[in-house]
């Protein structure tokens, strides 16, 4: 069978890194190029998976959606949601309505799946914690049964990242996550034949996995590079992005001649730098924000515990242990990490200090529990906060750390922006040993002892494992690649990933007429065709019993009262 049109979701391919790598490791993806229009996509605010592709599926902004990350905060509680909050539908869905035949498989924060009437859908993974898809992950649930039988387990990351500080763990991960794409091309083959669709979009996430872990152990001029690097860890980056190239090739003659193609990451991909920056520390040295010294301690040794327990539990029963407590026990013990230490009767301002999303909360008086912010005294609050942070300074470079202070207001648009942190802060790079910069290490103020704004990290941290800093980290530039007959050969545009998908759709011969995030690429375009409405829908998340299953697990998730 065959497919109109394919989309393929690359999470974390970085231009650059492909650039790097060459037309003769990677002939699909630059004959590609060559054919059609490419973009380094500009991601959404932050460049961090779930918000961006959410946008990409959906083509909405964030403000509209209202997924920002795989948590939800309330007060000092963290509830784990991924795409459970979701507010709109993704564009499969209403395509659907239109009789289009799409299957969407594998793409991240789409639990639960969208119950298409002429086509199916996968969802990928919602949690860091998150192991295997079973049955409530696909639609229909009897696909279930047939793709496990045929392929096995329908995993999200055989790699269990916790323990990637182990002796050889890094050596075989580019083997263990080139075998995988292989199964997940085989995978795609399957479902791709099964009947011709009208939309077949399909993900892999081994380019983000190896992006955090063999980044730094490929390019020598990394500030995470080890000094005692063996050859399988210097190679298995490449072997990655090498076996992703040849699942595209693949993918794309077997959709068949004339098939409309895009290829979309949510981000880009780059080094970490080798320093760490405790931002509520930060927030503490300048007088927004205040720790209690017993709880410090209390949260402290919690973050190790909490370290223990995800480095010697074995996934499947990580995986068991969340969904068996409806997600509550884990969104309890990362409250605790994050904000038990700070003492809220004497603090204005403080961070969740996610590495991927440097950002701030206003303790707000009538809005937190503890809030102590006057509203009246915001502004003037903001503006010496902003002050601060842009004074703050790289003790080892004297160069400026802080580049922008965002209001969400300026970066977000919809009904939903409440659930953004109150301001954004964009991060200069790290020059002091790349001249293309690395990325500062945000890391929990209460794992250290130490009471250092900044530190330099050991030699022991230097590859990273998952629930620390990673060596590689997210940029704001994705990778975003059209060809087909309605596209003109037209070489490098400039693009964000809204108006990826709003481009899909235009190709398609629909249009996205309220509240669309992002604008048809009309220059990449051959011609103008008219183009009808996309059906208006609500989430549907489930229906009948199903609703009352997902309502009860959004209760126990703490999303719902």
């Amino acid at each position: 069978m065959t497919a109109r049109h394919l989309v393929i979701g690359l999470d974390g391919a970085d231009v650059d890194v492909i650039e790097r790598m060459g037309r003769a490791a990677l002939p699909t993806l630059f004959a590609l190029r060559e054919r059609g229009a490419w973009a380094r996509l500009r991601s959404v605010v932050p460049c961090a998976t779930l918000p961006n592709w959410t946008t990409f599926l959906t083509g909405a902004d964030p403000g509209t959606h209202g997924v920002f990350d795989f948590t939800t905060r309330r007060g000092p509680r963290v509830a784990f949601t991924g795409g459970t909050v979701r507010a709109v539908p993704t564009f499969a869905a209403r395509l659907d309505r239109l009789g289009r035949s799409c299957a969407v498989v594998g793409f991240p924060a789409t639990f639960p799946p969208e119950r298409l009437e002429h086509g199916v859908f996968v969802s990928g993974w919602d949690s860091p914690v998150d192991f295997e898809a079973d049955q409530t992950y696909v639609h229909p649930r009897s696909l279930h049964a047939t793709l496990t039988e045929r392929f096995g387990p329908l995993r999200f990351d055989e790699a269990d990242e916790f323990v990637a500080d182990q002796p050889g763990w890094h050596a075989s991960l580019g083997a263990r996550l080139e075998a995988r794409v292989a199964r997940r091309t085989e995978l795609a083959s399957h479902l791709l034949a099964m009947r011709s669709w009208d939309l077949f979009a399909f993900y892999f996430g081994e380019s983000d996995t190896a992006s955090h872990h063999l980044y730094a152990l490929w390019d020598e001029s990394s500030p995470r590079h080890p000094s005692d690097v063996t050859d399988d860890e210097r190679e298995g980056f490449g072997r990655v992005y090498r076996a992703l190239d040849r699942a595209v090739a693949r993918l794309v003659e077997e959709a068949g001649e004339g098939v409309e193609l895009t290829i979309v990451s949510d981000h880009g991909s780059g080094p970490s730098s080798d320093k760490v920056l405790h931002l509520n520390r930060a927030l503490a040295s300048m007088g927004f924000l205040a720790f209690g010294d017993a709880a410090t301690r209390r949260t402290s040794l919690q973050g190790r515990l909490r370290a223990q327990a995800m480095q010697h539990v074995p996934p499947r029963a990580k995986h068991a242990l969340f969904h068996a407590f409806g997600r509550a026990l884990p969104g309890a013990l990362e409250s605790r990490t994050r904000f038990a230490a700070i003492d809220f009767a004497r603090t204005r301002v403080f961070s969740d200090e996610l590495n991927y999303f440097p950002a701030l909360w206003l303790n707000l008086r009538g809005r937190e529990p503890e809030g102590v912010l006057d509203p009246i005294d915001v502004p003037r609050t903001i503006e010496a906060l902003e002050r601060a942070l842009l004074a703050l300074e790289d003790p080892w470079t004297g160069q400026p750390v802080v580049r922008a202070v965002w209001p969400r207001e300026a970066l977000y648009d919809g009904p939903l922006v409440s659930r953004a942190p109150d301001l954004v802060l964009e991060l200069a790079l790290d020059r002091e040993r790349r001249a293309e910069g690395a990325t500062y290490n945000l890391m929990p103020s209460a794992d250290e002892l130490s009471e250092g704004v900044f530190r330099r990290m050991r030699e022991d941290e230097l590859r990273g494992r998952k629930g620390r800093s990673l060596a590689g980290s997210h940029r704001d530039r994705g990778l975003f690649v059209a060809v087909g007959p309605s596209v003109r050969a037209c070489g490098e545009i400039d693009a964000r990933i809204a108006d990826a998908s709003a481009t899909v759709l235009a190709r398609m011969g629909v249009v996205q007429a309220e509240r669309p995030a992002g604008r048809v690429l009309k220059e990449i375009l051959v011609a103008r065709h008219d183009a009808i409405p996309l059906p208006e829908l609500a989430v549907e998340a489930a229906a009948g019993g199903e609703l009352a299953r997902t309502e009860a697990r959004l209760r126990a998730l703490g999303y719902l009262d």
